[in-house]
């Protein structure tokens, strides 16, 4: 499958050689308007450029005819039947395509005034079919082969496909009074609310009085060091959506698999330690805890993925499908350095690859239109400060994750570095409960500052924190 996205990625490939040409779908008017409109008139070239590439011909002529053009117009910006004659003639290329007298014939019938808009969308799409007839052969072509495992052939297949669905999107400006009008009336919108939540929320009440809940399109990243419960909240995070908004959520586990994880969500909600839960050695209290969420649970609509090795094309490719069949409100991914790149080669370093998917991550949350949780590591730095508690640089293998996302908040528990050091901690009893610190480092779109959370070590559960937890 590498060949067939290597063709769509180039967009520079003989289809001769793969297909008959003769029985792939082409417009030659549309090429000839196309052309004929530039020699006509020069300042007809922008708009055909910004909608057209040289490979979106079909006809090989017209290909030497386009690309000799936009040269003239590169360096004289202007274009005229002889101007480019010359050009080609000097590339050795006018009697191929045709001679004089064939680019003489571009401009009959052509007026000043074109559509060009209409012509360029004719000869796009017929350049996206054949690009999807070459596809849809190397595609059967692998099928028929037999080599690979069904499930990976038909996750290439989607990833492909997305690729050449992006590979052809064109997105046209907007006119800033028309994003106004629509800009005042979402506010107006929000103003009616009366104070409630806009995005979808957390469960962590002041968490969510600082963000107004999570917002779709946002790309939230939630880093600590290990031992920190970065998994834990953002489960907790996950049931709380699913519980209390209805949400659908995704979360894609690439460290554990699907039972691990289940287990640790029923022991948190359950309040039943994972210890326990493991072994079976379990109390009368413990399975009548079990048995009480039991039933609220199962109305979760929580999907778990926990294939291990994923990347950004065939995540969203997995996404799209949910989202079309059971709807989506939520991704969370644990976590963003266990994920592969798309394309990988011997001179992409790994903070350039984390750099990809950090990008294509954000480019997925617009996509789909629902907030996205990326679990992140950090570097040791912040183990080497008198202060442990993290920082922006500390974000592991790339600054771009900064960049790329709308928030970022670190987890941060003192009480397990005094712990490390001997020294009194405040909780009542290790397994009971202790504080924890959720800073928002990063808002692109609000406040930052610290939330107090309440953390239940043996439950691996963070609540909400309340003044009188802690003496």
């Amino acid at each position: 499958m590498g060949y067939a996205i290597g063709l769509l990625a180039t967009r520079d490939f003989d289809l001769e050689h793969v297909i008959d040409s003769k029985k792939l779908p082409y417009n030659e008017d549309a090429e000839r308007v196309l052309i004929g409109a530039m020699l006509i008139d020069a300042s007809n070239t922008g708009e055909v450029v910004a909608r057209i590439s040289k490979d979106d011909f079909h006809l090989g002529h017209h290909k030497s005819i386009y690309e000799a053009a936009l040269s003239v117009f590169e360096k004289t910006e202007n274009i005229d039947v002889l101007m480019l004659a010359d050009e080609l003639e000097r590339r050795g290329e006018l009697y191929k395509v045709g001679g004089y007298d064939y680019l003489n014939e571009l401009t009959v019938g052509i007026p000043r005034v074109t559509n060009i808009e209409h012509y360029a969308q004719i000869v796009k799409e017929k350049a996206l079919l054949r690009r999807l007839a070459v596809l849809g052969q190397e595609i059967t072509k692998n099928a028929l082969a037999g080599e690979q495992d069904a499930v990976d052939a038909i996750d290439h297949a989607e990833h492909s496909v997305a690729a050449l669905r992006e590979g052809d999107q064109s997105h046209e400006f907007t006119l800033f009074p028309d994003s106004l009008q629509d800009t005042f009336q979402l506010i107006q919108e929000r103003a009616a609310l009366k104070g409630e939540l806009i995005g979808l929320p957390t469960g962590f009440l002041d968490l969510d009085r600082k963000t107004s809940g999570l917002h779709r399109g946002d790309l939230i990243i939630v880093a600590a060091r290990p031992a920190m419960g970065k998994t834990s909240f953002c489960l907790n995070l996950a049931v709380n959506a699913a519980l209390r908004a209805n949400a659908k959520v995704a979360v894609f586990s690439l460290e554990m698999p699907s039972s691990q994880l289940t287990m640790r969500l029923l022991g948190s909600e359950a309040r039943v330690g994972i210890s326990e839960l493991r072994s079976g050695r379990l109390e009368n209290s413990d399975w009548d805890r079990l048995s009480t969420v039991m039933p609220e649970l199962t109305k979760a609509r929580i999907f778990i993925e926990d294939s291990g090795d994923i990347n950004v094309y065939l995540m969203r490719a997995k996404l799209k499908r949910l989202q079309r069949d059971e709807g989506l409100d939520l991704v969370v991914i644990d976590y963003l350095q266990l994920m592969s790149g798309t394309n990988r080669s011997a001179q992409q370093n790994r903070t350039q690859e984390v750099s990809e998917i950090s990008r294509g991550l954000k480019i997925m949350a617009k996509e789909l239109n629902v907030p996205v949780i990326a679990l992140s590591q950090l570097s040791r730095a912040a183990e080497q400060r008198s202060d442990h508690r993290p920082q922006l640089a500390d974000l592991r293998e790339s600054g771009s994750i900064e960049q790329d996302a709308d928030m970022v908040c670190f987890l941060y528990r003192d009480d397990y570095y005094r712990k490390q050091k001997d020294e009194a901690i405040q909780t009542v009893h290790e397994d009971d409960y202790g504080l924890a610190e959720l800073i928002i480092a990063k808002h692109r779109n609000g406040p930052t500052g610290v939330i107090k959370l309440a953390f239940f070590k043996k439950f691996t559960r963070f609540e909400n924190y309340s003044e009188g937890d802690f003496i």
